[in-house]
């Protein structure tokens, strides 16, 4: 029952995946809106796109079982749809063909070596999406704790939620013996929506409508070679696009893409990069307990803020992450992954701490008084200035904007 109930779903979906895309892209671009707009709008807006997110990962993983591989490669050279227009005279005079490009561009590093450990590994299949449902998820569950039960249990709260996932890098550290990447999962990296209907597979256990015709009776003469006339052979055009859409059979092997772990420096990078985030939970929370902590508001965020230690520490720890890690070398994915790093980091260093209280958080906040002043631009200065208090007053927060710029860069299409 409950597999007939998913696989009418997935027809569903299939059916309307240009509606369903536009719904998504309508809401996602709602919750930038909702912020500072009424009473827990805050709360509104993360969980719209906490739910947005989540359902999009699952309508990405029902619809890429049923998009064959070949259509990230370039047609047959000889196939009818291939064919260049017929043209009289000689070879020289023909003009050129057609250019061939796929119908979907061909799987980036990234996507071609998570897909791999996806598929061959069950356990890092499901860590990597409880990971990634994780980071969906979190920012919602701090601010309905804080909402419901203050500030202290907030920092339980938090403290569990980083726990889990730095436990669950180790181990997928472990299960790869290489880098976790950031998102673990691989990505939508093109619209469905783009993709004709009859490319589509249909489910499991059912026949395409064109093995169900008879087959054309096979001709009774002798066997002769058919040899296309050159005017239908566009192989200039078709040999180009395979430089980049070669089959995965033919392009280097997805583990070859991110070198292992073979040194202590090497693991000991990786474990404080996993494991920064946590340290600087518990570095608030002992800030929070200890004897000298403020006695306005202990808990809260902004008076917590006002500390070195929590602040300092983890971008000390992820700066000698930096140094022991190993060179990238000739690695493109992990070039990639060093530079997201990098962007993370920063990013937390002007977002967070002192540093966002006595200098970041002032600047914005110039800049949204500039906005102001300024008729129908004052509107953009309105939109940042309803996610100030949510990074003054939430911890998850820094990573949520942290993963709103990794998605403009390029992870996911919208």
């Amino acid at each position: 029952m409950a597999s007939a109930v998913v696989a009418a779903y997935e027809q569903l979906l299939v059916d309307n995946v240009s509606t369903v895309r536009t719904v998504e892209s309508a809401i996602r671009n709602v919750t930038w809106f909702l912020p500072g707009r009424f009473a827990d709008a805050d709360i509104a807006s993360e969980g719209l796109y906490a739910l947005l997110s989540v359902v999009s990962s699952v309508h990405d993983d029902l619809l890429e079982k049923r998009i064959p591989p070949a259509l990230s490669l370039p047609p047959h050279p000889f196939a009818p749809g291939a064919a260049a227009p017929e043209t009289a005279g000689l070879l020289s005079t023909m003009p050129p063909a057609a250019p061939i490009t796929p119908l979907l561009p061909p799987a980036s590093e990234h996507t071609r070596y998570t897909r791999y450990w996806s598929d061959r590994s069950p356990a890092y299949r499901r860590l990597s999406r409880a990971l990634q449902t994780t980071t969906y998820i979190e920012l919602l569950l701090e601010m309905v704790v804080k909402k419901k039960a203050g500030d202290r249990n907030r920092w339980r709260l938090v403290l569990g939620i980083e726990g889990f996932k730095s436990v669950i890098r180790l181990i997928l550290m472990t299960i790869t013996r290489r880098p976790v990447l950031l998102p673990p999962t691989p990505q939508r990296e093109f619209d469905f929506a783009l993709i004709p209907q009859d490319k589509i597979l249909p489910p499991e256990g059912v026949k395409p409508k064109d093995e169900e015709k008879a087959l054309p009776a096979q001709p009774t003469g002798p066997a002769r070679a058919v040899i296309p006339s050159l005017a239908k052979a566009p192989l200039r055009s078709h040999l180009y696009p395979l430089l980049t859409s070669l089959p995965e059979e033919h392009l280097a092997h997805p583990l070859s893409l991110l070198p292992e772990l073979s040194t202590p420096g090497d693991i000991a990078a990786e474990v404080l990069s996993s494991t920064a985030v946590l340290v600087q939970v518990l570095l608030l929370v002992h800030t929070m307990r200890s004897p000298s902590a403020s006695r306005y508001r202990p808990a809260s965020l902004p008076t917590l803020s006002r500390a070195i230690p929590p602040f300092l520490i983890p971008i000390l720890l992820q700066l000698l992450a930096r140094r022991l890690r190993a060179p990238a070398g000739e690695s493109t994915l992990l070039a990639e992954h060093y530079a997201q790093l990098d962007r993370r980091m920063a990013s937390r260093f002007f977002l967070q701490g002192p540093m966002w209280i006595g200098w970041t958080r002032p600047k914005i906040v110039s800049v949204v008084n500039f906005l102001e002043k300024i008729p129908l631009i004052s509107l953009a200065g309105d939109l940042i200035s309803g996610y100030l208090p949510l990074v003054d007053d939430y911890f998850c927060e820094w990573a949520g904007l942290a993963r709103a710029r990794e998605a403009g860069a390029g992870h996911t299409v919208t």
